[in-house]
C-alpha cells in the first residue's frame, strides 16, 4: 500500500462507517471482495467518494472485482488506530456516564474503560458497568497508575471545566466531552464535543420540515370494473 495521507474529519467519519458496516455484515471467510458501488448503496454515499476515501489510506480497488475485504478492514484499523487498546476514565456516574461505562460495544474499537468517578457520596462504592464508582479524590492517582490518556466527561456544565482541568493536569491527552459547555484547552490536548442538544435541534428541524410538506403521493389505485 502507498503512504497514508493525512485524514480530515469528514473522511474519518466515513471510514468508521465503512469499517462498522463491513465488520457487521460481511464474512471475510465467505466474501473476498466488496465493491465501492455496493458500499455506496448500503450507506447512501457516492461510490467515487468511497474510492477517494480508501485511496487516502493506501487502498486501490481492482476493476470488476472491488476491494479485498481483509485489506479494507486492516487498512482502516491501522489508519484510525484501532489496532491497540486505549484506556479511558469516565467522570460522572449519572445515567449517561453509567450507560457509557456499561456499553460493551466500545471494546471492539479498542476502548477500555478502567475507572468511573463521581463526587456524589450516594454513588461512591456502587458497581456500574463493571466499575466501582470512585471519589474524584482518586482521579489523578488512577490516571497515572493506569497510564490513561483518554477522559470522558458526562458531568454537569458547572463542573465540566474544573474536571477537564484536573484530567489534563493528570496527563489526559484526549477528552470526549458530553457536557454542554465549550472547554478551553491547551494545544497538546484534543477535545471532541458531543452536543446532544444540537443533534436534537437538527432532528426537530427536519421533523418540522417533513410535517409541513405534504406526504408523497402513493401509486394510483387501478380502476375497478363495474
Amino acid at each position: 500500500m502507498s503512504e497514508i495521507q493525512e485524514i480530515n474529519r469528514l473522511t474519518l467519519d466515513r471510514l468508521i462507517r465503512y469499517y462498522y458496516w463491513i465488520s457487521e455484515y460481511c464474512d471475510p471467510s465467505a466474501e473476498s471482495a466488496i465493491s465501492s458501488a455496493q458500499l455506496a448503496r448500503e450507506l447512501s454515499l457516492d461510490d467515487s467518494q468511497i474510492r477517494k476515501d480508501l485511496a487516502a489510506i493506501g487502498l486501490k480497488g481492482h476493476c470488476h472485482v472491488g476491494f479485498d475485504i481483509r485489506q479494507v478492514v486492516d487498512a482502516i484499523r491501522q489508519a484510525l488506530g484501532l489496532t491497540q487498546t486505549y484506556r479511558a476514565v469516565v467522570l460522572g456516574a449519572g445515567r449517561l456516564g453509567g450507560a457509557i461505562s456499561s456499553y460493551g460495544g466500545f471494546a471492539r474499537f479498542g476502548l477500555d474503560i478502567v475507572a468511573l468517578f463521581d463526587n456524589d457520596a450516594g454513588k461512591i462504592g456502587l458497581m456500574i458497568g463493571g466499575q466501582v464508582v470512585q471519589p474524584l479524590d482518586h482521579l489523578e492517582s488512577v490516571v497515572r497508575q493506569t497510564d490513561c490518556r483518554l477522559g470522558i466527561l458526562t458531568v454537569p456544565a458547572e463542573a465540566a471545566r474544573s474536571c477537564a482541568d484536573r484530567l489534563i493536569g493528570a496527563g489526559i491527552r484526549v477528552l470526549w466531552n458530553f457536557s454542554p459547555v465549550h472547554l478551553h484547552h491547551p494545544e497538546h490536548v484534543f477535545v471532541r464535543d458531543e452536543r446532544l442538544f444540537v443533534a436534537l435541534a437538527e432532528l426537530f428541524y427536519y421533523l418540522n420540515r417533513l410535517e409541513s410538506d405534504p406526504p408523497p403521493a402513493g401509486p394510483a389505485e387501478p380502476a375497478r370494473s363495474t
